[in-house]
């Protein structure tokens, strides 16, 4: 009975260590993914401020070129005045050049 029971007891230490080596094993991996996870989330982290960032720029840039655009739009609108203005003038001088030139005939 006692051998029967020793032998049971080094069963037992046996599985225990098997659990206690598994427990470790699965402790380091449990440490290995954590640690991934703390990686991952910094990464994420950094990418989404370096998102927000690049989105700011993208919206200061927008806002420059519409306030450019804009004052292109008014210089074009005066461009095109004073080429109306030019062209009521010429117009005015053919007009003129012609009267003058039959009066001279």
């Amino acid at each position: 009975r006692l051998t029967g029971q020793q032998q049971e007891i080094n069963n037992l230490i046996q599985r225990k260590n098997a659990v206690d080596e598994e427990n470790a094993r699965l402790k380091n991996e449990f440490s290995n993914l954590n640690q991934k996870f703390k990686d991952k989330s910094q990464e994420l982290k950094d990418t989404e401020e370096c998102a927000k960032k690049k989105e700011e720029q993208n919206r200061l840039v927008i806002k420059n070129l519409e306030a450019e655009n804009q004052g292109l739009n008014t210089c074009c609108a005066d461009l095109l005045n004073d080429l109306e203005k030019l062209r009521k003038q010429e117009a005015q001088w053919k007009t003129e050049k012609s009267g003058n030139d039959a009066r001279i005939k």
